[in-house]
């Protein structure tokens, strides 16, 4: 079961992101509710997979428009 264990916080707080929903080069952890700047595929803190593109048809038409890409 993944867990966040804090350290996204603590430990890597200079990777912490800005809170924006257009994943401006940041990816997003899901379990830590957090943005990284990172190169990684994992979350440093919980191991889980980072998003690196929005999940809801809303914010991915958005994400979409603004990379001038055709969403279906």
């Amino acid at each position: 079961m993944l867990v966040c264990r804090g350290y996204c916080k603590t430990k890597y707080k200079e990777c912490l992101g800005e809170f924006s929903l257009k994943y401006n080069g940041q990816k997003r952890c899901g379990i830590c509710d957090v943005y990284l700047k990172t190169q990684e595929i994992k979350c440093p803190c919980c191991k889980s997979v980072l998003h690196v593109r929005p999940r809801h048809s809303r914010a991915k038409r958005k994400y979409y428009e603004s990379k001038n890409i055709q969403w279906i």
